[in-house]
């Protein structure tokens, strides 16, 4: 009998998923990376004259914005795709494979010189959210500029036989400008979902107050004018205009317009839409028009900056005026104001509303058993639940101590008594304090509505009224609701 020998089973070579879903994503990242260069970079060459270099290149400031937004692009497989990018552009618009790689060269070193700096650069100035965020932006700019025409210098001077100071400067005028208007937009345009709700919101908002497109049609008379008239201070034209946009739109549409205006004006310049009346001839009225287009896109984002700057103070100062400290509700004051304009209105259309007064059960005992921190503890989660569980256009606000009220338009009576006992439950759920303890709270709950014999009764009655029948839910026994 022969013995018979088993092959050994074959040894499973396959990657492992999760290396495979790795480099699905890595794979699929690099290609936008290389399809955005590759897009962008055709951009620019459109706006290159014959046997020149660009007259407005986006590709640098492109990339350096999304790496700087997203960090885990930079991968060498990123720098490589980005490579790729930039060489199958030039190459398929006829430019010859030497010339190809010194100018790749010359815009990843740009971009590097970029990246390295914006590793140092805060959040908050990233999306320019500080008064002097722009200057740092226009420093980085500055930087990968810098990079881009040490190494592009050559390229120029080989390409266009330009003298090698020159060359320089015309490499660092041009990338300069792009990086300064192109940056701020990258770095600020929101996600293709924010940016579906920002188009609606601003349509909404243009449909209600239309002179809001005024800034923008005194923009389009200033550009109209620099065509017109011409000459040097033709550049300068649109200044007041930017300057109303930038007072009057958020900062991104701000970097948006100003963006557009840079390109426009550069490429209307080069083709002689408009012209500036400059008898110098040579590189020099070039450098000097980009470096003034470059320092003049700083003014409306520096004061877009700015005036973002105020608002959010002033919206923190308006929110610490009219809420609470500890539980975030609205203070008595803020209440009753919003209250009366919201009651007023009620009335006056005919709206069913219901007034609600709610106390914490026994709240001093919590603060004598467990102490003032385990007190502010439950205030705070008491009302975090009350407004997850009330309307958006409801009111909710902290009278005092443990007692709050609420005001419920379009409800009558018995739906906002069903209101309050879902409320009164969620009250009743226990509450985990830090320390790993849990307490027990309940909730009385008082109502009431503008009466039939009294239909105009005021906040203040309503609001009497509310607490009365909560005093009444208190001598009953606590832990109900009574209208």
């Amino acid at each position: 009998m022969v013995a018979q020998h088993r092959q050994p089973p074959p040894q499973d070579v396959s990657i492992p998923a999760s290396s495979a879903v790795a480099f699905r994503q890595l794979a699929m990242r690099a290609s936008g990376v290389a399809a955005l260069v590759f897009l962008a970079s055709g951009l620019g060459i459109l706006t290159r004259p014959d046997h020149q270099l660009a007259t407005f290149w986006p590709t640098n400031a492109l990339l350096l914005g999304l790496f700087a937004r997203r960090p885990a692009l930079a991968s060498p497989a990123g720098w490589a795709a980005a490579a790729l990018g930039y060489v199958a552009a030039d190459l398929l618009t006829g430019t010859s494979l030497p010339t190809t790689l010194r100018l790749t060269l010359a815009n990843l070193a740009g971009v590097a010189a970029g990246f390295l700096l914006f590793r140092h650069v805060r959040q908050e100035d990233r999306h320019l959210q500080h008064p002097l965020s722009m200057l740092g932006i226009l420093a980085v700019s500055a930087v990968a500029a810098l990079g881009a025409s040490v190494v592009g210098a050559l390229t120029s001077h080989t390409l266009v036989r330009m003298d090698m100071l020159k060359a320089s400067g015309f490499w660092f005028s041009a990338e300069l400008v792009s990086y300064v208007a192109i940056l701020p937009v990258v770095l600020l345009a929101p996600s293709p979902t924010g940016a579906v709700a920002r188009l609606a919101e601003t349509w909404t908002r243009l449909r209600r107050r239309p002179a809001r497109l005024l800034p923008l049609a005194a923009l389009a008379l200033a550009v109209v004018l620099g065509v017109v008239i011409g000459g040097p201070g033709a550049i300068a034209f649109p200044v007041p205009a930017l300057l109303w946009c930038a007072l009057a739109y958020r900062l991104f549409t701000t970097a948006l317009v100003t963006l557009l205006l840079c390109m426009w004006t550069l490429i209307a310049i080069a083709h002689g839409v408009i012209d500036l009346q400059v008898q110098a001839e040579g590189p020099l009225p070039v450098i000097s028009l980009r470096m003034g287009m470059a320092l003049l896109a700083v003014a409306p984002l520096t004061v877009a900056s700015v005036n973002a700057a105020r608002n959010r103070l002033l919206a923190t100062l308006n929110h610490a005026a009219d809420h609470d400290a500890l539980t975030g509700a609205l203070n008595r004051s803020a209440f009753l104001r919003r209250g009366r304009t919201m009651a007023d209105q009620a009335q006056a259309s005919g709206t069913p509303f219901v007034a609600m007064m709610l106390d914490i059960d026994h709240f001093k005992s919590v603060n004598d058993r467990h102490g003032h921190a385990a007190g502010d503890a439950v205030l705070t989660a008491f009302a975090t639940r009350m407004r997850e569980h009330l309307r958006d256009d409801g009111l909710f606000g902290r009278f005092g101590g443990e007692e709050f009220a609420a005001l419920l338009p379009g409800l009558g009576t018995g739906d906002a008594h069903q209101v309050a006992e879902r409320l009164r439950a969620a009250a009743s759920e226990p509450i985990g304090l830090d320390d790993g303890r849990v307490l027990d709270i309940t909730v009385s709950v008082g109502l009431a509505s503008p009466s039939a014999s009294m239909p105009r009764d005021t906040l203040e009655q309503l609001l009497s009224r509310a607490d009365a029948a909560l005093y009444r839910a208190k001598a009953m026994g606590r832990n109900r609701v009574v209208a």
